[in-house]
């Protein structure tokens, strides 16, 4: 069998690439993925738009892994170009009041991100998939996944994991464009500016973010086509 970082590779990804947020082991006794603890090593490698946990032996022997969405549109679109309903898999609007309201043009999102108030867990629900040396999957492999993690037993590495699992916000996505060399650190003061006085810079510029993201092999990019997902 390939190695898990073969795997990575095969879905344009690496544990040396720039949008890595973690890459780090995980005790099987500190997670549980849809209320199943996995046997031998788990692996969670996150990035800015999504994270990866791998169960592998020996240095690293890939044996099965999944893949899990943060990011919003990356959700919504995998679900249209696959056609399947969110609600079919147990999926939830996470902000249905904004999406109901009347007049409203805010799109569904789905992906859930809760730290437990003086716990140890961290929970996240989003859509994922079982991953292999392949880059088209039927569309029934997409489902729901909920992540029960716990946060860490260093600063460092609790801050690590949750940049690797939760959702970026807008200057999380910020920051990351210019870690990324997506825009300039000139550009990112335009943001701010154009955020505080308002304007179209901040659009302009998140609209760059996520093509950048996009255009530097992310998970927008699998094949996804009729019974594929």
């Amino acid at each position: 069998m390939a190695s898990y970082h073969r795997v990575l590779r095969v879905h344009g990804r690496s544990v040396q690439q720039k949008s890595i947020e973690c890459d780090y082991d995980i005790h099987p006794w500190d997670i549980l993925i849809n209320g199943e603890r996995w046997a031998g090593k788990v692996r969670l490698v996150g990035f800015v738009d999504s994270f990866f946990l791998i169960c592998y032996s020996g240095q690293s022997r890939f044996e099965h892994g999944i893949v899990v969405y943060k990011d919003d549109d990356v959700i919504r679109s995998t679900l249209q170009r696959a056609d399947v309903d969110p609600a079919a898999i147990g999926l939830s609007v996470v902000n249905k009041s904004k999406v109901e309201a009347e007049g409203s043009t805010e799109p569904p999102k789905y992906f859930q991100f809760e730290s437990e108030k003086g716990g140890l867990d961290y929970r996240i629900t989003s859509l994922g998939h079982p991953i292999g040396l392949k880059t088209e999957y039927p569309k029934s492999s997409l489902g729901k996944y909920e992540i029960k993690l716990q946060k860490g037993r260093d600063r460092v590495m609790k801050k690590r994991i949750k940049r690797g699992v939760r959702q970026h916000d807008l200057f999380d996505q910020m920051h990351d464009a210019v870690r990324l060399g997506i825009i300039t650190h000139a550009e990112l003061l335009g943001v701010i500016i154009g955020k505080t006085y308002g304007g179209s810079v901040l659009e302009d510029v998140t609209a760059k973010y996520f093509d950048g993201i996009a255009g530097s092999g992310g998970s927008k990019n699998l094949s996804l086509s009729g019974e594929r997902a």
